[in-house]
């Protein structure tokens, strides 16, 4: 199994998103897409996984999520930047 795949597994990501289609939250294709050309992308999308945010893809906000350490944000990061059709 690819190891991002299996840390969104673990931290509950795919309760709220998915791979390729919007469900609660955007889709993770999308999220790549819309930060692959972002400079800090990297920085910028662990940042949102652990603080969560509002407004960003409409009208649900994301929760923080503070469980998941800095470290496994930033691996979660790369894999969702990985994505990008």
């Amino acid at each position: 199994m690819d190891k991002g795949l299996g840390l969104a597994k673990s931290k509950l990501c795919l309760g709220c998103h998915q791979i390729d289609s919007k469900r609660v939250g955007p889709a993770f294709q999308q999220i790549a897409e819309r930060h692959a050309q972002t400079a800090g992308n990297l920085e910028y999308l662990a940042g949102a996984i652990r603080q969560g945010g509002r407004g960003r893809w409409g009208a649900v906000p994301m929760p923080a999520q503070p469980q998941v350490s800095e470290s496994n944000s930033i691996e979660l990061a790369q894999w969702i930047l990985s994505l990008k059709p």
